[in-house]
């Protein structure tokens, strides 16, 4: 009877065993569908892709790669709005941001965006130079630093050492204050569900959350908007002309 409860045993492992290994984990899913999109076969990457997403996993080279194909099939608001999803975890990404740009030149809508200042686009453009983990590293790296100058200042006998460390010292305080900032900001950016791509043909933007209200402006899908509000399915948002108004929850896809 034990023997035979051994070989019982033995065998429901070597089944669940089985099963485990023919499990494809999401990295090998990632690359089945790297391959699958280097062959031209684009809706099995998609396939695969999303199979990575469903696994609750997320990262620039998932959206960037997805952006890709949807781009490859001329799906161009999708391909946008996981462009703008890679961009969001990592906006120091420049292969992004040029098939961002690359992928809205088959957007109707051509939105001018509203000037912003030279220090606020000196302050955005500092905080969008690395990405949220690289601006976590700096921080780690400067509050090492500024350890190492504060023992040369308390600690070191010569003058120029401790003035050293006391000028070294300051400079990290302050490259640790903004790396934690930034890196702060990107990961609350990266958490919210704030902004949107239409994923409608054609909608027009209401002055109420109300169909039967006016009627200001005209959007096509593939447009960003932020979300600004919500309200009984309807959404109030802004495009980067800075206007105003309400659209449908169900008629975009948020990120």
């Amino acid at each position: 009877m034990k023997r035979h409860t051994l070989l019982i045993l033995i065998a429901l492992a070597s089944v669940f065993t089985i099963g485990a290994k023919a499990q494809p984990t999401a990295e090998q899913w990632f690359e089945q569908a790297n391959k699958a999109y280097n062959a031209g076969s684009y809706d099995t990457a998609l396939v695969l892709y999303k199979n990575v997403i469903d696994n609750e996993l997320e990262s620039v080279s998932l959206y960037f790669n997805m952006g890709n194909t949807y781009y490859k099939m001329r799906e161009y608001p999708l391909a946008v709005y996981y462009y703008e999803k890679a961009l969001k975890l990592d906006p120091s990404n420049d292969d992004v941001r040029t098939n961002l740009a690359i992928a809205n030149l088959a957007i109707v809508d051509k939105i001018e965006e509203v000037p912003q200042s030279f220090i606020v686009k000196g302050w955005n453009g500092l905080r969008h130079s690395l990405s949220g983990q690289q601006w976590t590293l700096l921080s780690i790296m400067a509050f090492a630093l500024l350890l190492v100058s504060a023992f040369l200042f308390l600690r070191a006998r010569r003058m120029g050492l401790r003035k050293l460390g006391f000028f070294v010292g300051l400079a990290m305080l302050v490259v640790l204050a903004l790396s934690v900032l930034f890196a702060s900001q990107q990961k609350q950016a990266a958490l919210k569900e704030d902004q949107a791509i239409v994923m409608t043909p054609t909608v027009t933007v209401k002055s109420t959350p109300n169909e039967a209200s006016v009627d200001l402006f005209v959007l096509h899908e593939g447009t960003k908007v932020q979300i600004l509000d919500h309200a009984d399915g309807w959404n109030k948002i802004r495009i980067a002309n800075g206007s105003i108004g309400w659209l449908q929850a169900e008629t975009m896809l948020p990120f």
